[in-house]
């Protein structure tokens, strides 16, 4: 049958036929008619825009390890299997191929939903039935040009928006599109993420693998603040905290266990699928590529009652992460959880850093409750932002938080363990202005669409 052919800028983009881990028949693997003439075609349609999240290139692997390494909580060991060591020491050319696939998967995605998006009115369904599949598309639309615009272009205070970002792609069409401005890019994903929760207004807290109207609020809680829009997230963080949603405690299987009631919107695995060498896990423990160790500047940020030291583990003299050993007893699987309660406490407790100070205190101190450390007391205002991204790189280590808590407030990355014989030679500091704290845009991309802009540095 006649596949679905799918570009970004002219790039041809083929559609291949999807090992799916959500155990549905890709929706490109039939006629575009065929696919997507009524409702089960729509279903399995989102489907392999979810699958596109799970590919290795994406949240499955790569994606989540790139931008770890681009931060200070690991650095790769002087012996590793040669993956991601652009990424550790920013030296990223327009041909590297982790940069590349990541874009291609990000497009392919937008592509998907953009045709769920055509196609949903013209089926027979109920209203509800399509209210939900275009609130999913537009929240899957939403956060891959949000995880584009991240990488791709300087964070939106460096230029109040005006910087170059990446293309928007609206429609299901081939073209050579322009990149579009930060502002114009952080305008689309806000404007789809409030009609996402207003589709999904009946899709509550217990729908975690989808789509639903919490996450598309967390994740506008998540946008606002990058974008600096404190008072907005603050709004979106309080309407999570809100909802029902519960905070758990650390524990050793808790990245192996999906769907607890902490979670927002987890990118299921099943069970009985795993990538092997290739999970997230695989990156950080042996058996397996075990390339990353954890820097001692984050293991001396941690007190000895810290109940989330319980995902560090010892390789000869080396700390080591062991948040993803294995779900469903598969080294190093995990089923991603993007976006969780504790997220939505940093979040306002951020966004109030400076105007409300004692508040921001107030919720760090729920996270540092529930990790079994004693409240924060006594902190003076300059310095409760500094207790917010402290907290926030214990809590979210190893899940790729950490490299955009920095960026956004102008810090940078400063590393203090360089020049060691246990890791590879990289910077021990990367400005918050450097050419090179984002990635260049994809030659591959450039070649077929001349007219689109590279990032300075990279030209």
């Amino acid at each position: 049958m006649k596949k679905l052919i799918i570009a970004i800028a002219a790039a041809g983009v083929f559609m291949q036929a999807c090992n799916s881990k959500l155990d549905i028949n890709p929706s490109d693997s039939v006629s575009s008619d065929e696919a997507l003439s009524d409702y089960s075609g729509i279903t399995a349609a989102l489907n392999g825009v979810y699958d596109v999240l799970q590919q290795t290139e994406y949240y499955g692997r790569n994606y989540l390890v790139m931008t770890e390494a681009n931060a200070d909580n690991i650095y790769i060991a002087a012996s590793n299997s040669n993956r991601f060591l652009s990424s550790f020491r920013h030296d990223y050319a327009s041909v590297d191929a982790d940069v590349r696939d990541f874009w291609s998967a990000a497009y392919t995605g937008i592509m998907r939903a953009n045709r769920v998006l055509e196609a949903v009115d013209g089926i027979s369904a109920t209203q509800e039935q399509k209210n939900i599949a275009k609130g999913e598309a537009l929240f899957l639309r939403a956060l891959m040009h949000f995880d584009l615009v991240n990488v791709f272009a300087r964070p939106y205070a460096q230029g109040g928006g005006s910087q170059p970002g990446v293309p928007l792609k609206l429609k299901y069409v081939i073209d050579q599109p322009a990149r579009a401005t930060v502002k114009e890019v952080y305008d689309q994903v806000i404007a789809d993420l409030v009609q996402a929760k207003e589709l999904l207004s009946g899709v509550g807290e217990a729908t975690k693998n989808h789509a639903s109207k919490y996450a598309a609020e967390a994740l506008l809680a998540r946008v606002y603040l990058q974008k600096g829009d404190k008072a907005n997230a603050i709004v979106e963080a309080t309407n999570v905290i809100n909802a029902g949603f519960t905070l758990q405690p650390s524990g050793v299987d808790y990245y192996n266990v999906p769907n607890s009631n902490e979670e927002i919107f987890t990118l299921i695995y099943q069970d009985a699928e795993t990538t092997g060498s290739d999970n997230l896990g695989n990156m950080y423990q042996k058996p397996g590529y075990g390339d990353f160790r954890v820097s001692p500047d984050l293991m001396s940020t941690f007190d000895a009652a810290d109940s989330r030291r319980v995902y560090f583990d010892k390789l000869g003299d080396e700390d080591v992460n062991r948040k993803f050993s294995g779900q469903s007893g598969k080294q190093g699987m995990t089923s991603p959880k993007l976006l969780r309660l504790a997220e939505m406490y940093l979040i306002r407790a951020e966004a109030n850093s400076t105007a409300n100070p004692a508040a921001a205190i107030e919720d760090v101190n729920v996270i540092r409750e529930k990790r079994n450390l004693d409240k924060l007391t006594g902190v003076a205002p300059a310095a409760v932002l500094d207790s917010v991204l402290a907290e926030s790189r214990r809590e979210f280590m190893f899940e790729g938080h950490r490299y955009f808590d920095l960026i956004r407030n102008g810090r940078g990355v400063n590393r203090n363990f360089c020049g060691s014989i246990l890791a590879i030679k990289a910077p021990c500091t990367i400005e918050a202005n450097a050419f090179n704290i984002i990635w260049p845009i994809p030659e591959k991309e450039r070649n077929t669409n001349p007219g689109i802009e590279q990032n300075q540095g990279y030209e």
